[in-house]
């Protein structure tokens, strides 16, 4: 990531930044069945929480962050958490009732 792209990034609440992960994760989803563009958007979303989780901000809820990269790590490959695309859908957009 550009340190631009970081320095915008860090300057989004916890809500705003997880709110921009989920919009990629609706967007994976709604390509499930389209590889190239399922991984395009899951990609940004793995980048987005990686960069989420070096926010000094957010290292009080670092665990969570990194039980949700793990979900999209497994989304994105294998699929052996129990955890459909409805669930990731739904969890991130928990968060748009905050901001």
């Amino acid at each position: 990531m550009d340190s631009v792209l970081r320095a915008q990034w860090f300057r989004l609440t916890l809500p705003e930044q997880m709110v921009n992960i989920g919009n990629e994760v609706k967007r994976a989803v709604r390509f499930d069945d389209n590889t190239e563009k399922k991984t395009f958007f899951l990609d940004k979303a793995i980048a987005y929480t990686e960069l989420t989780m070096q926010d000094p901000k957010n290292r009080k809820v670092l665990t969570e962050l990194e039980i949700s990269l793990d979900v999209l790590m497994d989304y994105r490959g294998v699929h052996e958490i129990d955890c459909s695309k409805e669930d990731i859908r739904k969890y991130y957009m928990n968060y748009a009732l905050l901001v």
